[in-house]
């Protein structure tokens, strides 16, 4: 009886090896991939889900011709008259926040401390509406595509493990699908011939061979946003001043204009995007600019008010690595719009691989068992 080849052996034994391990990824990590996938994918059309949430009108405001944009101030000013209940903590430029849209953001606490956001049309600074952050739907999606709805170190945890398990279970298909023919680019197309399973197993393939690349980057990005102290890369620490401390005898002071005022003295050419208010009089304010030349190239200043003239001190709150790079990558690939629809295609695909591979693994075992 002619044996068979050692070399075939060990390959046949590690095929099934990979194959265990791409199965075991899929029936442990694959159901926490596909609710991470369905919201990222929900994720990139924020803005049309918002605008479904609270209406495009208060949204997407109207521009009143001729008219400039208001200061931050005057959206605070405005909202806090309009909405005494609300704890101001700070204000956001139209599209510079963590919401969309055309309208500036003003955010506080609202009793008992959940998470309040009024849309502000930038221009008059009247209110337009005010948006339960927390209790929204919007809220639970982001939620759920950061920490799957538990508890928030928990939750982090098994986003990272998840990640990792995305990566691994991405490389395994790989090997499992990588075509062993001499004509091995017919691998990157459907078998019209086929049908039924092999049809299912093909798509299956495929689609995940297509969108590989693009899949390990927001995997790897992925984890290095969620634990970034896994991989050894700075987080979103707090702002830490980069040069000298301000001598504790200043306090963060009350005028609000004199501070915009110092801060576009200090940086004439990037504009204002946001302010966070100072947390007592230790504090400070926080205002943030950008760069006329790239959205990516944005600036904290911490600026106290209470001193004869107001100290403006430039802050790194957040590292270069994850503000161009890690950011961009895990939101458009920094591809702009091309790449929103690349990274809307592999949210999707998690979803559809995870049910399409535990169907075929079900298929098997009725197979096996009949």
């Amino acid at each position: 009886m002619t044996q068979r080849p050692d070399h075939a052996v060990r390959r046949l034994s590690a095929r099934r090896i990979w194959r265990a391990l791409h199965l075991s990824l899929a029936l442990t990590v694959g159901a926490g991939l596909a609710l991470i996938g369905a919201s990222g994918a929900l994720l990139v059309l924020k803005e049309p889900l918002v605008a479904l949430e609270v209406g495009r009108e208060i949204v997407k405001p109207p521009r009143i011709a001729g008219l400039p944009d208001a200061t931050a101030d005057r959206w605070i000013k405005r909202t806090s008259q309009r909405y005494p209940e609300l704890k101001v903590i700070g204000a956001n430029a139209p599209g510079a926040g963590f919401l969309p849209g055309d309208a500036a953001i003003v955010f506080g606490r609202l009793p008992p401390g959940d998470l309040g956001v009024v849309f502000v049309h930038p221009q008059s600074g009247e209110p337009l509406g005010l948006f339960a952050f927390d209790r929204s739907w919007f809220a639970a999606v982001v939620n759920l595509h950061r920490r799957l709805l538990l508890p928030s170190s928990m939750g982090a945890d098994v986003v990272g493990w998840c990640g990792i398990g995305l990566a691994v279970s991405l490389l395994s298909g790989a090997y499992l699908w990588w075509p062993r023919q001499r004509k091995w680019w017919r691998s990157f197309g459907i078998n019209a011939s086929a049908s039924g399973r092999r049809s299912l197993i093909e798509w299956h393939g495929v689609s995940a061979a297509y969108l590989l690349a693009p899949m390990l980057v927001l995997a790897a990005t992925g984890v290095a946003l969620t634990k970034p102290q896994w991989l050894g890369l700075p987080g979103p620490a707090p702002a830490k001043p980069m040069a000298q401390a301000i001598a504790p005898a200043c306090a963060a002071g009350t005028d609000i204009l004199a501070a915009l005022a110092a801060t576009a003295q200090a940086h004439p050419s990037a504009h204002i995007v946001g302010i966070v208010l100072p947390r007592g009089p230790a504090g400070a304010y926080q205002i943030r600019l950008r760069s006329p030349i790239s959205s990516r190239n944005d600036l904290t200043v911490e600026v106290r008010t209470g001193c004869t003239t107001p100290l403006v001190e430039t802050v790194e709150a957040d590292s270069a690595l994850r503000r161009e790079w890690l950011n961009p990558l895990h939101a458009d690939m920094r591809l702009g719009m091309s790449g929103q629809a690349v990274v809307f295609l592999c949210g999707i695909a998690l979803p559809i691989l995870y049910v399409t591979g535990l169907w075929l693994w079900i298929g098997r075992r009725r197979k096996r068992a009949g």
